[in-house]
């Protein structure tokens, strides 16, 4: 069994970010699931999605929930609704943090949690003159 995988971002990035780590990968991400905020949805409307998405996704090992920005509404919304599962939320994701997760789901959810964050870092760098 694997952890479940949930992305909730802005719009539609999450969607992006998950078609070019199929391309990447050359596999396709379809246990992923994907809310896309928008805000001009009510604010239950969007709880019951991502509490939806959550619920939906675990198979035992937990859930995986990955954001966009901290503090920002689709991370708040899945705060405030992580303490009713076996749930984890990282924020900040980027596409080095979704191949590495997508890579090693079978990892226990709090050692994935931890790997995801370690590889969001380890991929972004500064290059200069």
């Amino acid at each position: 069994m694997t952890v479940g995988l949930v992305i909730v971002t802005h719009g539609e990035t999450g969607d992006h970010l998950i078609k070019e780590a199929e391309f990447v990968l050359g596999q396709s991400l379809t246990d992923i699931h994907f809310v896309p905020f928008l805000h001009s949805r009510d604010h239950r409307e969007e709880m019951v999605r991502i509490h939806t998405a959550i619920g939906n996704t675990d198979k035992g090992e937990g859930v995986l929930v990955l954001t966009d920005l901290i503090g920002a509404s689709p991370s708040n919304r899945v705060a405030a609704l992580i303490e009713h599962f076996d749930a984890v939320m990282v924020t900040g994701v980027n596409l080095a943090m979704l191949v590495c997760v997508w890579s090693n789901r079978e990892k226990p959810l709090g050692l994935l949690a931890r790997k995801a964050v370690e590889c969001g870092r380890r991929g972004v760098k500064i290059f200069q003159k």
